[in-house]
C-alpha cells in the first residue's frame, strides 16, 4: 500500500494541473529518451503543463500511480485529471490529432521532431511532490 500522504499529494497535484507530466528529469533536462519525446510533444503543441521529476522518489511514486491509475512506468501524462498514457500512446494520439483535441489546442500543421541534441524549452516550472 502506497504512503497515504504521498498519494493525497499526488492526487491533489493531478487535480490542480490541467496537463501534468510525470517524467524522469525535467523538461529542460530529461533523463530518459521517452521523457524527452513526451515533453517534446507537449512543447510542439505549445501547451502549458506541470512536470514532476519522478527520479528523487521513483519507487514511492510507482506505488502511488499504480494505485491511482494502474500504471507504474514513466513517463505518464495526465489531462484533466485522467491518465492519457505513456510515450507511445501520447505520440500516437499526437500524430492523429486526438491529443490536441483532448487538451483543447490546435494541432500543428507540421510536426517537427526535436533534434537529438535539442532539448525542449519548458513551458512550466517543474513541480515538486513532497510529503
Amino acid at each position: 500500500m502506497a504512503d497515504a500522504a504521498l498519494r493525497e499529494k499526488v492526487e491533489e497535484t493531478i487535480r490542480d494541473n490541467e496537463v501534468l507530466l510525470f517524467m524522469k528529469g525535467s523538461p529542460e533536462a530529461p533523463q530518459c529518451g521517452f521523457s524527452k519525446r513526451l515533453a517534446g510533444v507537449l512543447e510542439e503543441l505549445e501547451v502549458s503543463y506541470g512536470a514532476i521529476d519522478v527520479l528523487p522518489m521513483l519507487e514511492p511514486l510507482r506505488e502511488v500511480t499504480g494505485e491511482i491509475s494502474d500504471w507504474r512506468t514513466f513517463p505518464q501524462l495526465y489531462v484533466n485529471g485522467e491518465l492519457v498514457g505513456g510515450c507511445d500512446i501520447v505520440e500516437d494520439m499526437h500524430a492523429s490529432g486526438e491529443l490536441a483535441k483532448l487538451i483543447g489546442v490546435e494541432q500543428p500543421e507540421a510536426a517537427a521532431k526535436p533534434q537529438a541534441d535539442e532539448r525542449p524549452a519548458a513551458q512550466s516550472a517543474p513541480l515538486q511532490v513532497k510529503t
